[in-house]
């Protein structure tokens, strides 16, 4: 029951009823009713007392009811944000997911072209080696054939001069010897065409 309910029902019954004076074998009366007051009109009282308490009842009642309501609306509401929280959770998690799978797509290119930078820079630093490696074998080639050369000119002239010397000492026939003056006398693209 409502506390208003009650200190009114109280209030009331304490001014309806008093007792009457230092005797307590008294009958209590009615307040008002040695003034001559109408009977029907405390009838009418407390029917209006009866009704102001069913209206007050009826009032919590409804209050009750709003009470009811509105924490029915505020659960309902409660539901509806822990459902949106929900699924905003999903959400952001499934567009984290897809974030980190396009990055791990990232990363996978950037290695892929990071191996094809590599391996196009290995090729081309075997290409240019290899280059490298020709040019000196050519180098050495010529530098063999220049030393070859040297040493035919060396050794002819080494023969050149052993003949000289023989034709000095007179150890070689005239016509020999005049053949070998001639040789040498000759310009050499004559001597390859002759050999």
């Amino acid at each position: 029951m409502n506390k208003y309910t009650l200190s009114t029902i109280v209030i009331t019954f304490s001014l309806l009823f008093t007792a009457c004076g230092e005797n307590s074998h008294q009958k209590p009366y009615i307040m008002g009713s040695h003034q001559g007051v109408n009977p029907n009109a405390l009838a009418l009282k407390a029917k209006e007392g009866a009704l102001q308490r069913k209206n007050k009842i009826e009032l919590a009642k409804i209050q009750a009811d709003t009470t009811l309501a509105v924490a029915k609306i505020e659960s309902k509401k409660a539901v509806k944000i822990a459902q949106l929280k929900s699924k905003t959770t999903q959400v952001v998690s499934q567009m984290d997911k897809q974030t980190k799978e396009k990055q791990s797509d990232n990363n996978l290119y950037i290695a892929i072209g990071a191996i094809l930078l590599l391996l196009v820079g290995i090729i081309l630093w075997f290409q240019h080696k290899r280059k490298s490696l020709e040019v000196k074998a050519n180098l050495e080639e010529h530098r063999l054939k220049h030393e070859l050369e040297l040493k035919e000119k060396e050794l002819k002239e080494q023969r050149i001069q052993k003949v000289l010397e023989l034709a000095a000492s007179g150890k070689l026939d005239p016509e020999v010897q005049q053949e070998v003056l001639h040789s040498l006398t000759r310009p050499e693209s004559k001597l390859i065409e002759l050999n």
